[in-house]
């Protein structure tokens, strides 16, 4: 097994990109050789991150235009472009990498109407030798074929959390309300909405046609029971987190006790989902800035509240990633993730 493993990052001046970039420099066995940025071409990658203000790590490297892959080969792509842009660089693309992380909407599904509706610049067909799966390190059992794995959207993930163990286990029935607060780098860098029309407010940001719905929406196929997903998602007066509260229906003689006892089996080995227990509920301090993502539960007769806190640009992104990518390798889930405190934000 080789030791080091060369890595790129397309779109590598956005949140997440730099985000994923300063989580790489910490890694262990990753090292990234090209970063991409259109608009940033030819300057000093970490010259542009604020991370990167006090130390350096490659202080030579300089983002690069998407063009200049064709001269490389990589081991790992991690692919950061907005939606819409990968599909126009995959064909050649399969080409110049052995495996391909996709953390944009683009490829998470198959299906045309999906397609259509929320990612509608995805084509319908994948190059023939590009496999493509969808990946939850948690949930989904590795496809060793795959070289193009599809990560999760943020929102979409915080309410698997929450919900898979129930779905699982069979324990819930009829219609799930999904209420999702996120902070504002989840909307990126071009949005046109400033923090400050943020700031000490709080709204609506999209409700019953959010394109993550239909991830979550997925988990049907674990379940005989009809079930029914309403999702709405929120604007928070913060800079990044997400906070996941569903409410569901418990079938008939099911107790609090059967859904300690689903979540606990569900994430006791899961190193970066804790389920709380004894009263206390997530928060988003307790996760910002790290991989890790807290879910709890409360039960009120046949109604199950399950909540989940995470960071949007780490466990939602790059950090499901650098994950995802060490899973890949087999290497520990840890690897390269254990040293993430608050004094790493960008």
């Amino acid at each position: 097994m080789k030791t080091t493993y060369s890595a790129a990052i397309l779109g590598g001046s956005g949140f997440v990109g730099g985000e994923l970039y300063r989580l790489l420099s910490m890694h262990p066995h990753i090292d990234v050789q090209f970063v991409s940025s259109e608009s940033k071409k030819g300057l000093a990658v970490e010259r542009q991150l604020r991370s990167f203000r006090h130390h350096n790590d490659k202080p030579g490297l300089k983002f690069s235009s998407l063009s200049e892959l064709k001269n490389s080969h990589f081991d790992l792509v991690f692919s950061c472009l907005p939606n819409g842009k990968l599909p126009q660089i995959i064909s050649p693309l399969s080409e110049r990498c052995t495996r391909l992380f996709n953390l944009s909407g683009d490829y998470r599904f198959a299906e045309d109407e999906i397609n259509q509706a929320h990612y509608p610049a995805t084509p319908g067909s994948l190059p023939p030798q590009m496999v493509s799966q969808y990946f939850v390190p948690e949930f989904t059992a590795q496809d060793s074929t795959a070289r193009l794995i599809n990560l999760p959207g943020c929102m979409a993930v915080a309410s698997l959390y929450a919900l898979y163990p129930l779905v699982k286990n069979e324990l819930v029935c009829g219609r799930i309300f999904v209420d999702a607060k996120t902070g504002s780098s989840g909307a990126g860098k071009s949005s046109a909405e400033t923090h400050a029309e943020r700031a000490n407010n709080f709204r609506l940001h999209k409700a019953f046609a959010h394109r993550h719905a239909p991830e979550i929406e997925k988990l049907q196929q674990l379940s005989r029971d009809p079930l029914a997903l309403t999702f709405a998602a929120f604007s928070l007066d913060t800079a990044r987190g997400i906070y996941v509260s569903a409410y569901s229906t418990l079938k008939p003689g099911l107790t609090a006790a059967d859904v300690r006892q689903a979540f606990f089996s569900e994430y006791q080995h899961a190193p970066f989902v804790h389920y709380l227990k004894n009263g206390q509920v997530p928060m988003l301090k307790t996760v910002c800035g790290t991989n890790h993502a807290e879910v709890a539960t409360l039960v009120e007769g046949d109604t199950c509240l399950s909540l989940c806190s995470l960071d949007n640009l780490i466990k939602g992104a790059a950090g499901q990633a650098v994950q995802a990518a060490n899973l890949y390798l087999g290497l520990e889930a840890i690897c390269g993730l254990q040293q993430l405190n608050e004094a790493g934000w960008p």
